[in-house]
């Protein structure tokens, strides 16, 4: 049973390995774990989820789109008059075959509304604007600069000339001031300056437009420092601007494209849900909806960009009940097979012919076991006394004659005297104070044990035989 036990317990043991290895919730997508992202799932500050509710209590038909945008003709939904919400950067790299997917799917009737963090920078997007930048200028040819790029740009100075000059101020600016640069990562690229506080951003609507109605003002929120983005209008392209900012540059622009639209928004921050209820946020948002959303239309939050892909969703699987029940027939079957079924091997028994002296113990063990021990006591007094030089037994059957003419067959018969016999043991005991080999204290234990054992009372054995010894020994020399 015992082995069964042990046997019990690695196995447990090797269930939880498995599943601490195997079956455990993966890591966060992001490699901040702290960082919260735009999703619908999540219920921080940066992410979509009262926005996604909000939307589903109003009874607007609301997805999360987790897949390709090459499976967006594919979906159970009208082909036009749909709103697809976008958040940049991502973590998610668009495919090659997105882009022309995404561009049918928007001439043909649907909106886009990209939330791109550039002039904010919430957590989940810190000192990536470069990045952004690119991904914006792929999904709809619009450029963006930083106001460094765009005075560079304009200057008429020439180049030779800008580089000397950038060399000068280089040189003089010296060592003193190495401790107010931009600090960077492992990687070399910048580290914004992060604030304690979030700080509020406000863009102000730029006129009458039917996505404006009722709104004045914009609130967003950075968590840490960023650049002064504008939009740099390329030759062939045109773009209506929504919203500025306090630097008087655009922040929101539409552009129409075939039957549809994209829309821009240059912050992050714009709709999550710590600045959802900032300003005039929400009103813009239900704007939007209104303008976009046909009947038998949806919103598509597009959470394949931030990390929540259709392929693997961790929250799914573990919700399925199919799971669990699997881990059940499994775990029974297993316990069927280990604590039925198996026969677990017995050490072999090697057995070997007793000694004699094993054979003395354990007879000694048995009889110890069955015999009452004031009779093993009589009988090594009985041993003792048989064991005594003739003189002790000639004395014990010549007391017990009494000196008479008897007396002589007596001591003819002496080798035969039972000494068990209290008449016959009272001349042995005669003999024995007498002798100069016998202590006064040990007649005196002897004699105590030997009317206990003739009483019928227990006494230590051990001690006993070992005094008999040491007395036989002693008087038969």
């Amino acid at each position: 049973m015992r082995e069964r036990l042990v046997t019990l317990a690695l196995a447990v043991a090797a269930l939880i390995a498995f599943y601490v290895l195997w079956l455990s919730p993966a890591p966060a997508f992001d490699p901040d774990a702290e960082a919260a992202r735009p999703t619908t799932a999540e219920r921080r500050g940066n992410g979509y989820a009262a926005l996604y509710e909000w939307l589903a209590r109003a009874a607007v038909p609301v997805r999360s789109f987790r897949e390709r945008y090459t499976a967006l003709p594919d979906l159970d939904l009208p082909a036009t008059g749909n709103l697809l919400v976008l958040s940049l950067p991502g973590i998610d790299v668009f495919h090659n075959d997105e882009f022309g997917a995404l561009d049918k799917w928007v001439r043909r009737g649907n909106t886009l509304l990209i939330n791109a963090a550039l002039i904010d920078q919430p957590g989940w997007a810190a000192g990536r604007e470069s990045g952004t930048v690119v991904e914006i200028e792929s999904l709809t040819s619009l450029e963006f600069e930083t106001k460094e790029a765009r005075e560079a740009r304009l200057d008429d100075t020439p180049l030779a000339q800008r580089v000397h000059e950038a060399d000068e101020r280089a040189a003089k600016k010296g060592d003193d001031d190495e401790e107010d640069e931009e600090s960077t990562d492992e990687d070399g690229n910048a580290v914004p300056k992060s604030f304690d506080v979030p700080e509020r951003i406000a863009l102000t609507a730029t006129g009458p437009h039917a996505l404006l109605a009722g709104v004045k003002t914009l609130g967003l929120e950075t968590d840490y420092q960023a650049d002064d983005w504008s939009l740099r209008l390329p030759y062939d392209n045109f773009v209506l601007t929504l919203a500025r900012g306090a630097n008087g540059e655009g922040a929101m622009f539409e552009q129409r494209l075939g039957k549809g639209r994209i829309l821009l928004v240059a912050g992050g921050s714009t709709f999550t849900n710590r600045a959802l209820g900032n300003d005039d946020n929400a009103r813009l948002f239900s704007n939007i909806v209104a303008a976009s959303v046909r009947p038998g239309g949806a919103v598509l939050f597009d959470d394949l960009r931030q990390g929540l892909s259709a392929s693997y969703d961790p929250a799914r699987f573990y919700k399925d009940s199919r799971l669990y029940r699997t881990l059940l027939i499994v775990l029974a079957a297993w316990l069927v097979w280990v604590l039925g079924s198996t026969r677990l091997r017995a050490p072999a028994i090697v057995r070997h012919d007793p000694s004699e002296a094993e054979l003395v113990r354990r007879t000694g063990d048995l009889i110890a076991r069955t015999v009452a021990p004031h009779r093993l006591a009589l009988r090594l007094f009985d041993q003792f006394f048989a064991a005594l030089p003739r003189a002790a037994r000639d004395g014990g059957a010549a007391g017990v004659a009494g000196g008479t003419s008897a007396g002589v067959a007596a001591v003819g018969a002496a080798n035969d005297a039972d000494f068990t016999d209290p008449a016959v043991a009272a001349g042995a005991w005669h003999w024995l104070e007498r002798h100069a080999a016998l202590l006064p204290q040990e007649r005196d234990q002897l004699a105590g044990w030997y009317a206990a054992a003739r009483a019928g009372q227990a006494l230590p054995l051990v001690r006993l035989k070992l005094l008999l010894d040491s007395l036989e020994k002693r008087l038969n020399t």
